[in-house]
């Protein structure tokens, strides 16, 4: 295989090894991203609650609609109304690599000035 055949099958293989291994914590909702004014996640999606173990509400969604690249937003929660964001930043990473930065509760939504990350069951 040349080099670019065979990335893609790696990637395409995490990919599809890390649904196959979903936690009981994930769910079907409906899910918001938008970052910088820009929207990466409307509508369909699995939420994960408790990604973290930690208890704290922690969770992570991820963008299932067919036809479409992957993306996904983890959102750390850290106090009552206080968290961190991160996102996998480019279609199909594997990583929560790009930074949201700091996050506030509005409803079922956290955000800042740049970002925006909502999960509803």
């Amino acid at each position: 295989m040349r080099g670019s055949a065979l990335l893609f099958v790696v990637v395409l293989g995490m990919i599809i090894g890390s649904f196959t291994s979903v936690p009981a914590q994930t769910k079907k909702g409906k899910c918001l991203l938008v970052v910088d004014g820009k929207t990466y996640i409307s509508g369909k999606c699995r939420i994960v609650m408790d990604f973290e173990n930690d208890g704290g509400g922690s969770f992570e969604i991820l963008e299932i609609r067919k036809g479409r690249g992957q993306y996904f937003a983890q959102v750390l929660v850290s106090g009552r109304d206080a968290a961190v964001g991160y996102w996998n930043g480019e279609r199909l990473a594997t990583h929560a690599h790009s930074q949201l930065g700091d996050l506030k509760r509005d409803g079922a939504c956290w955000e800042n000035e740049r970002a925006r990350v909502c999960a509803w069951k």
